[in-house]
């Protein structure tokens, strides 16, 4: 018993060090550059799609695939780019149909390695939202800590 007791703690302590280590403080220095926010709907309407299904509800079917396709059809017209710029400026382009939108705005980096971004007109994320990197991947966690998996910022510079 005390052996299973020492393995099950053992997996536990690797698994807790394994997730401390996939999310790590965002540095500056690794920051500035060119950046691309992703925003992947497919999986939240995959699961929607399965909910869907479960209640067995027709309606429910025609409209989720109505949405799914609106959403997706404009997703694919609209790219937002941050140029982030040493002293805390960061650069926002939206290109959207065929329109071309910069702003700028600030960045800050708080003292557990948090990325914040100031909102923009066309850019925003709640006030507690801030951002880690996890693997060259700056991903976005809300104001609960909780991950979103599905916004996400790629470095255009290591591509």
């Amino acid at each position: 018993m005390k052996k299973l007791s020492l393995t099950i703690f053992a997996l536990l302590l690797i698994a807790f060090t394994y997730q401390a280590e996939a999310q790590s403080k965002v540095v500056a220095k690794d920051l500035i550059g060119s950046w691309k926010l992703v925003i992947d709907v497919d999986e939240e309407f995959e699961e929607a799609k399965r909910e869907v299904d479960e209640e067995d509800s027709f309606l429910g079917k025609i409209i989720l695939n109505s949405v799914s396709g609106i959403v997706s059809g404009i997703l694919e017209e609209i790219d937002i780019y941050m140029e982030f710029k040493p002293g805390g400026e960061v650069k926002v382009i939206v290109e959207a149909f065929d329109e071309r939108e910069i702003e700028y705005s600030e960045w800050q980096i708080d003292k557990k390695g948090r990325l914040y971004i100031s909102d923009t007109e066309n850019f925003s994320t709640g006030d507690s939202d801030y951002w880690l990197m996890e693997k060259g991947v700056l991903i976005l966690f809300e104001d609960d800590n909780e991950r979103s998996d599905n916004v996400y910022l790629v470095n255009m510079d290591s591509n």
